[in-house]
C-alpha cells in the first residue's frame, strides 16, 4: 500500500494531484485544513493537506477496465475475483464519508445527488463510478433528468438478461437444474416455470426431485404437478436420475429441483457434479433470494460454481428493500439473469428478467 500526502490551494486542485499521480483508483484516507503562517494576520484556512493511499497492483489491474460491447457487461477487474481488494483497504475506504468516497472515485458535484440515491439502493459505488465516466456528459450544467437519462441508457448496455428457458428441437429432453442456497425458493419456482414452459410455450415438462431429505418437499411439488397435469418423481442417485431421464426421453424440458445447503457445505456440489455425471449439457439456474447480502450471494456462487452454473435467479422481489445487489452480483459473476419471482403464487409470481425491469427496480 502506498500512502503519500498532498498539500494544495484547494480540494479540487489536490484532487487533481491525487489522480494525475496515484490514478482513479486512489482511496482518501484524511483531509484537512491548514493555515499559511507566512501571512501577517495568521492567515486562514488557505490550504488543503489530503492524504491519499493506493495499492499499486491493483492500480495497475484496473487500469484496463473499459465498457464492452452491448450484451455484455462491464469489465470490473476488481470484482472478478472476490478476495481482490485487501482488507485494510477496504477498511480505510469505509471510514470515509460518502461523499470523500465519490469524490476519490471521480463523481463530480452535479453527479452526487444520484450517485447516493443509487448507492442507498444498494448499487456498488465503484459500478456507479464505471458508468459515470463512460458517460458522454454535455457539461456541469446536465440537469437531475438528463443525468438519469445517460445512466439508464448506459445501463441498459451493461446489465446482461437471457430470458427464461428456453427449448429446441435438438436432442430433447432439455435438462435445467436449480441449484441454490436452503431458503431460497427453489422449489417454490420450479413449478412457475414449468408453468410458463406448460401454458405459453406448450412444452411437454416433467419435474424431478433430488430433494428427498426436506419434509414436504415433495408433497408440494406433487400437489403442483397433479394440478398441471405432469409427471413428478425423485430420486436419490446418479442412477436414479438416469432412469427418471430415460422416462421422459419424449418430453421437451425436464425440470430438475435441488436439495439447499448451507453456502459453507462446498463438498454438496462435488456430491451433485456425480449425480449429473454422464446425463450431456444441463442449463444450471442459481437460484438466490434478494433479501440476502452480497457476501451470502458470493458464498453461494463459490458453492455451486463447479456445476458451471449459466444463470442467476433472483426470488423474492417483493420483500426486498433495494435492488442494486442484483446487478453488482451478476456483473461481479458475469452471469445473465433469467427469472425475477415477486410472490408465492403459483404460477403467476414470475417473470422473465428483463433489462428496463431491473433498471426500474435499481431506482426503486
Amino acid at each position: 500500500m502506498q500512502i503519500k500526502k498532498y498539500i494544495a490551494g484547494n480540494y479540487s486542485e489536490a484532487l487533481a494531484s491525487i489522480k494525475k499521480e496515484m490514478g482513479s483508483d486512489a482511496l482518501i484516507l484524511t483531509t484537512r485544513s491548514i493555515r499559511d503562517h507566512s501571512k501577517w494576520n495568521g492567515g486562514g484556512a488557505s490550504k488543503v493537506e489530503i492524504t491519499a493511499a493506493i495499492d499499486p497492483a491493483t492500480s495497475a489491474i484496473e487500469s484496463g477496465t473499459k465498457v464492452m460491447d452491448p450484451e455484455t457487461t462491464l469489465e470490473f477487474s476488481s470484482f472478478n475475483n472476490a478476495e481482490v481488494e485487501p482488507d485494510i483497504k477496504s477498511l480505510m475506504y469505509s471510514l470515509l464519508s460518502q461523499t470523500e468516497r465519490a469524490q476519490s472515485l471521480g463523481i463530480k458535484n452535479h453527479q452526487l445527488d444520484l450517485f447516493s440515491q443509487l448507492v442507498k439502493n444498494g448499487l456498488n459505488e465503484k459500478i456507479i463510478a464505471k458508468v459515470f465516466s463512460k458517460i458522454a456528459l454535455t457539461g456541469e450544467n446536465d440537469n437531475a433528468i438528463s443525468l438519469k437519462d445517460k445512466f439508464v441508457k448506459t445501463m441498459n448496455r451493461v446489465i446482461v438478461c437471457k430470458g427464461g428457458v428456453e427449448t429446441s428441437n435438438d436432442s430433447p429432453p432439455k435438462k435445467v437444474v436449480l441449484v441454490g442456497p436452503t431458503g431460497s425458493g427453489k422449489t417454490t419456482t420450479i413449478p412457475k416455470i414449468a408453468a410458463d414452459l406448460i401454458y405459453r410455450q406448450k412444452k411437454k415438462v416433467a419435474l424431478v426431485s433430488l430433494d428427498t431429505f426436506r419434509v414436504g418437499g415433495i408433497e408440494q411439488l406433487q400437489i403442483y404437478g397433479d394440478i398441471m397435469g405432469i409427471a413428478v418423481e425423485t430420486a436419490q442417485d446418479r442412477l436414479g436420475l438416469k432412469e427418471c431421464m430415460k422416462r421422459h426421453s419424449d418430453k421437451d424440458v425436464v425440470l430438475v429441483d435441488t436439495m439447499g445447503r448451507c453456502h459453507r457445505d462446498h463438498n454438496y456440489s462435488a456430491q451433485l457434479s456425480k449425480v449429473f455425471e454422464g446425463l450431456g449439457e444441463m442449463e444450471t439456474h442459481l437460484v438466490l433470494s434478494v433479501v440476502s447480502n452480497e457476501k451470502q450471494f458470493m458464498e453461494s456462487y463459490k458453492q455451486f460454481s463447479p456445476l458451471g452454473v449459466n444463470r442467476v435467479l433472483f426470488t423474492k422481489i417483493d420483500e426486498g428493500l433495494n435492488f442494486g445487489s442484483m446487478v453488482n452480483f451478476s456483473l461481479r459473476t458475469r452471469l445473465p439473469l433469467s427469472y425475477l419471482t415477486t410472490g408465492q403464487r403459483v404460477p403467476e409470481d414470475i417473470e422473465v428478467a428483463v433489462r428496463d425491469r431491473v433498471i426500474r427496480l435499481i431506482f426503486n
